[in-house]
């Protein structure tokens, strides 16, 4: 019997909608459910699908039959619990009389909980580098940012000029962080003739 696996993801726009697969990413400490449903493993057949998930943690969750579809739910105290944020790759796999099968994998975000974040805690390591060495460029280093170190180098101790270029790069990554998908600086683009040699 050859199996071709069915992969699909919705989308964070989906999330009010019923679901028909599990999202690209969803926060910690929310309950994600949907239904899934395979044309040659029905579960009123007798099959059984299992969701299982791998990354800093995993588990697995075990859907429950609704007529010949799959309905999964992952509970909020699951994902609040072990799930530290991070990539987990996924996998759905349907099983009945020793037989076992791959429908669905892929890769899923989980996100901050922010219902449990605490000051500064959902902040981009970025976030935090770029003040202490804009501060290191002008000189005004406060006592508490003499400590701070980037790449095990105190910021203190980084020449200025290799501050300046590290702040530059810096700021370009989390303007993209902040705007994927844009291109950060303009670029200079020149058409030639065929057969022009340049």
């Amino acid at each position: 019997m050859t199996c071709r696996p069915e992969t699909s993801a919705a989308t964070l726009a989906d999330m009010t909608d019923e679901l028909t697969a599990l999202p690209e990413s969803f926060a910690a400490g929310t309950t994600i459910k949907y239904t899934k449903s395979f044309a040659s493993y029905p579960a009123d057949d007798g099959w059984t699908l299992t969701l299982y998930l791998a990354g800093a943690t995993t588990e697995h969750v075990d859907a429950v039959a609704d007529g010949a579809a799959f309905d999964v739910t992952i509970p909020a105290t699951l994902t609040s619990s072990p799930f530290q944020p991070g990539l987990y790759k996924w996998s759905e796999r349907v099983s009945k009389s020793g037989e076992v099968y791959e429908v669905g994998f892929g890769v899923v975000e989980i996100k901050d909980n922010l219902a449990e974040a605490t000051d500064g805690s959902s902040q981009e390591w970025l976030e935090r580098a770029i003040p202490v060495l804009r501060a290191h460029v002008e000189g005004r280093l406060t006592a508490g940012m003499q400590s701070y170190s980037i790449a095990g180098r105190a910021v203190s101790k980084i020449p200025v000029k290799e501050a300046v270029d590290l702040l530059t790069l810096l700021e370009s990554r989390l303007k993209r962080l902040k705007h994927p998908g844009r291109i950060s600086r303009p670029g200079l683009v020149q058409i030639v003739k065929p057969g022009t040699n340049q």
